[in-house]
């Protein structure tokens, strides 16, 4: 009997779907994979959550990744144990981490995944024999794996502070937790960091006429021809190539190798820019408003608990949270984002050793191989052509499928802690009242024209005080985030990135609401009610 191949390692079987309960992640992964990605990141996550698992004593023993059509399945595998000890020994595990998250993370990003992706740089550089290129290639694969075992590493004890509701419940007899969030807005991190440079980029074009001139112009082509012409140009190029070289390595989707990355074309950053250059905005200033605000509120909430223990316990815990709260989005920075953005310029870079080898007939069909076959065909060169066209088909038709939200059926009710991250609950539309609700993620009332956005290819479409309607977004859309006026995605709970990045802004949010994109299309009006979680549409 031969060995499966990688392939059907990592494709779910009928069987598999009636058996177990497979959710398709639209938070993270709502995309359709190509094939190399889907062969790294299914092993990685499954491999990778059953060894963080372990080590955090977590009351689950792995989330197992499979691939239906194109997309990510996810399973979330029972700890086999006594789940009430398993629970005991986890918060025991976790107790001497969570006054540490951040520092955790920056001692890997500085020791380990840096110097990785600086030894990805230099083999990028490299004209690379075969045999060379298939060891660097384990070694990528190697690296997956141990990347996304210290990605649940840092992020898992983070879920701990949710315990803040329960005590803020305890303390004050008010059960609108949700509020607990609101103290924890105004905390620098990556994503807010790379907007906060873009801002800065902008602000020094608004000093030239020119530029001003030319970004409040539609430009055929896009931006950089026109800016190399004159000096001023030249001069916003260089700075933001500059930029682009700290924060460039990112794609829309993240998760994925096929996907342009805005250091390899600063038009995406230009895009942002040209929005920034037309608005009135001062981001630092907004910034501080929002701490300011946040201690003001974090102020007002401790003036309603009754002094003692319990009293104290939350504010420990509190400051805990704002010190790492940012990790969510810097995890997602250094692993989620960077680690494909290296990977695929690196595999790019083979991609031309396979067209010279007669294997693929472009760079970029590395891209539709198996991490399997990539390895295969390292050792034993010959074309790939056939099965690349027929994979690209697929790809394309799997882009186009309205892929199954579920298959199986569920053993138990959601946790309300994945809850708050994924959503879950069903959609509610009321025709008469012309009403759908979702989570209520960021307070406040919008009323705007509605742009849906479904990837980096409509970003553009996106005006000062537009609604943002879309599946999901990542930290590579927080750009989007002082362009709008409101958002409202399919996908999510209250701590899903919609939600959190939402806050920060202060913008309406209902997040979740399964419909959003499926009922609203461009142009219409609506009303964005983020304290209850509802949607007005219809409206004239």
């Amino acid at each position: 009997m031969s060995k499966a191949t990688l392939q059907q390692q990592i494709t779910l079987t009928e069987e598999e779907k009636q058996q177990g309960f497979w959710v398709q992640d639209d938070v993270h992964l709502s995309h359709a994979l190509t094939p190399l990605f889907a062969s790294f990141m299914v092993p990685a996550v499954t491999e990778g959550t059953k060894l963080a698992f372990e080590n955090l004593k977590f009351p689950l023993l792995q989330f197992r990744f499979k691939l239906a059509d194109g997309r990510i399945y996810q399973e979330n595998v029972p700890y086999p144990g006594n789940p009430e000890e398993r629970l005991q020994q986890h918060k025991e595990q976790i107790g001497p981490i969570l006054p540490m998250s951040n520092k955790i993370l920056q001692e890997y990003v500085d020791n380990e995944f840096l110097p990785f992706y600086r030894r990805l740089d230099d083999a990028r550089q490299q004209k690379l024999s075969l045999a060379e290129a298939k060891e660097k290639v384990q070694e990528l694969i190697d690296f997956y794996r141990r990347a996304w075992q210290l990605h649940f590493e840092i992020v898992m004890p983070r879920v701990a502070f949710i315990a803040l509701e329960q005590l803020y419940t305890q303390l004050t007899g008010q059960s609108d937790s949700v509020v607990i969030y609101e103290l924890l807005s105004g905390v620098m991190n990556k994503s807010l960091e790379t907007d906060r440079e873009l801002w800065k980029l902008a602000d020094w074009a608004k000093t030239s006429p020119e530029l001003v001139a030319l970004f409040a112009s539609s430009q055929e082509g896009g931006f950089q021809t026109h800016l190399q012409q004159w000096e001023a140009g030249r001069t916003l190029l260089a700075r933001l190539q500059d930029l682009l070289e700290v924060y460039g390595y990112r794609t829309a989707n993240s998760h994925e190798f096929n996907d342009e990355t805005w250091v390899e074309n600063p038009e995406h950053a230009l895009q942002f820019i040209s929005a920034y250059v037309q608005k009135d905005y001062d981001f630092d200033r907004e910034f501080e408003q929002t701490v300011r605000r946040r201690e003001l509120k974090t102020a007002e909430v401790l003036a309603k608990m009754p002094e003692g223990e319990l009293k104290q316990t939350f504010i420990t815990m509190l400051g805990w949270a704002l010190d790492s709260w940012g990790l969510d989005e810097d995890h997602h920075f250094y692993i989620d984002a960077m680690l494909p953005a290296k990977s695929r310029l690196f595999l790019l870079n083979l991609g031309d050793l396979l067209v010279e080898q007669d294997i693929v007939a472009s760079r970029s069909d590395i891209f539709y191989l198996y991490a399997d076959e990539l390895l295969e065909v390292l050792s034993q060169p010959e074309s790939h052509q056939d099965k690349v066209e027929a994979r690209k088909g697929e790809h394309e038709a799997n882009k186009r499928k309205q892929a199954a939200p579920f298959y199986g059926t569920p053993s138990v009710p959601m946790d309300p802690v994945l809850e708050k991250v994924f959503g879950g609950k069903p959609p509610e539309i009321k025709e008469q009242e012309r009403t759908f609700t979702g989570y209520a993620a960021s307070q406040g009332t919008y009323t705007g024209t509605v742009k849906v956005i479904r990837g980096a290819e409509d970003f553009g479409k996106l005006q000062n005080g537009d609604v943002l309607v879309c599946r999901t977004t990542t930290p590579p859309w927080t750009v989007l985030f002082s362009i709008a006026g409101a958002i409202v995605t399919d996908a999510g709970g209250i701590l899903s990135h919609a939600g959190t990045v939402a806050r920060e802004y202060k913008l309406p949010a209902v997040v979740g609401s399964k419909v959003a994109t499926s009922l609203l299309k461009d142009g219409d009006k609506v009303t964005v009610d983020g304290t209850k979680g509802v949607v007005y549409f219809g409206q004239s």
